[in-house]
């Protein structure tokens, strides 16, 4: 990860490590390691990271959440944050109630304010490519989406956060991240996830690297531009406006449309997202637009009609 002035960020997420108590330590090379701990009860879980020498200045705070969820926040240049959050979900062995308190914790953690974040780490969930009516997954994803996959992607497109892997277009041999003991079978889990797109230039695996697990090493290419990123966020923030809708049109559209069932479960959730979508364009009205200045145009008649008063006995109280 970098900022346009040359300055370096190497952050490094860990899964599995295996300590029972967190850990903060610097290498000799002034590196900073933090670690969390593992499940005790099992040991399993405990991720960490690794942040280079050039960053260990700009850490605002890291703490682990659970064994399988950690926050590093940085700040940035300016009032600029950058959250990354690396995780370590439950496999497909775990019960559906561990799964279900591992989106509850990521997504507490995703609820805290930053002007970027990173989520990155294990997922345990093959996601494939994206499909139609969903804008966070991409078109580049391998495999089969499997029921771990669904519910990534329920969280994705809730939170509004890019599945980085699938927005880039790689040779399947390039793609997959874990491999089965007796290596018959290789899918893509590992995942980097980024709330704006723009920053994001490349995930790819490291294939070179040796890291000793049945898990390839998967990297980012982060870029924040700050004259550029300070100039869109301004922009973006002139140009929000508040969706309105026409309750009235919105019956009507919505009467209009055939809301039977079709064939297939995800054909009929499709069919139906597709359909609301297009009641909710069809409703649609202009937003309040922002006003220009800081006097707003009712001020502005007063004013107009006070400065054509007479400033008489009588008319004191009013002129006032």
């Amino acid at each position: 990860m970098e900022e346009k002035m040359k300055i370096r960020c190497d952050v490094l997420g860990l899964c599995e490590t295996r300590q029972k108590k967190e850990m903060s330590a610097r290498w000799e090379d002034g590196c900073a390691v933090r670690l969390g701990k593992a499940d005790g009860s099992r040991s399993v879980g405990g991720v960490g990271f690794i942040i280079s020498k050039e960053w260990t200045t700009k850490i605002a705070s890291c703490h682990f959440v659970s064994s399988r969820i950690g926050v590093l926040n940085v700040n940035l240049s300016g009032k600029a944050t950058l959250k990354i959050i690396q995780t370590y979900a439950p496999t497909s062995a775990s019960d559906d109630d561990e799964v279900e308190e591992f989106y509850r914790q990521l997504d507490m953690v995703l609820a805290r304010k930053s002007t970027y974040t990173v989520v990155m780490g294990d997922f345990n969930a093959k996601v494939g490519k994206g499909r139609q009516g969903e804008r966070y997954v991409g078109k580049f994803g391998t495999g089969e989406r499997n029921e771990r996959g669904e519910r990534l992607v329920t969280m994705v497109e809730a939170r509004k956060i890019y599945i980085g892997n699938s927005l880039f277009k790689k040779n399947s041999e390039k793609r997959w991240t874990w491999i089965a003991p007796n290596a018959a079978h290789r899918n893509e889990i590992d995942y980097i996830l980024v709330d704006k797109r723009r920053i994001l230039q490349d995930v790819s695996v490291v294939t070179p690297f040796n890291t000793g697990s049945d898990h390839r090493l998967l990297r980012a290419k982060i870029v924040i531009d700050r004259t550029k990123e300070k100039k869109t966020l301004q922009l973006t923030s002139r140009e929000e406006r508040v969706k309105v809708y026409d309750g009235k049109r919105l019956q009507e559209a919505m009467e209009r449309k055939s809301w039977c069932r079709i064939d297939g479960i995800d054909d009929d959730y499709d069919s139906l997202i597709e359909k609301l979508k297009e009641c909710l364009r069809e409703a649609k009205e202009a937003g309040p637009r922002e006003q220009k200045g800081r006097i707003s145009e009712e001020t502005k008649k007063l004013l107009e009609k006070r400065k054509n008063m007479k400033r008489t006995a009588e008319d004191h109280l009013e002129y006032s």
